[in-house]
């Protein structure tokens, strides 16, 4: 059962993420999507959720997700184009 929401990782990604050092931390990150493009964003061990009152540059709700306990991935989820565009990956506070 394919979901059907296309996956784009933001220009400044990389840039955004500079706190991470792991290479394993960002081959999970593209393991989980590969979860969210096959099994949707209520894939149990994402623990996705809608950060509550913040938004990206276009008004477009941030999402969080979990890496590992340490690490969290930041993205945006516009249902209405079935996207994902991939901010950047930061510690949990």
């Amino acid at each position: 059962m394919s979901c059907g929401v296309a996956v784009i990782f933001d220009p400044d990604y990389l840039k955004n993420s500079k706190k991470v050092k792991d290479k394993k931390i960002f081959r999970l990150v593209e393991r989980k999507f590969g979860f969210i493009r096959d099994k949707g964003l209520n894939y149990p061990s994402l623990n996705a959720k809608k950060l509550h009152d913040m938004f990206s540059e276009d008004g477009i709700p941030l999402w969080e997700f979990y890496i590992t306990k340490k690490w969290r991935c930041i993205f945006t989820y516009d249902k209405d184009k079935s996207q994902i565009v991939v901010i950047k990956i930061c510690n949990h506070l």
